[in-house]
């Protein structure tokens, strides 16, 4: 899973646990690899997840979010 930075436009991953990426401008970071997604930032509506699958949705719209991040979490096992 990768995050992109709508105000930077940097695409960033989390390769392993206690990785902690930041983006180039510091707005948002994300962290956890595989493992986990811990992610945050300055504003949630310029963040966009990015799943392993392609499917995009911003981090501000948390139905959706959280429905595809259970998924996501279903497939790992």
């Amino acid at each position: 899973m990768k995050i992109k930075c709508l105000i930077c436009g940097d695409t960033i991953e989390s390769k392993r646990v206690h990785d902690l990426v930041s983006c180039k401008c510091d707005s948002c970071y994300i962290d956890g690899g595989r493992d986990y997604l811990h992610f945050g930032g300055k504003d949630f509506d310029k963040i966009l997840i990015i799943f392993d699958d392609g499917t995009e949705i911003l981090a501000s719209d948390e139905i959706n979010y959280r429905r595809k991040y259970k998924e996501w979490e279903n497939q790992k096992y």
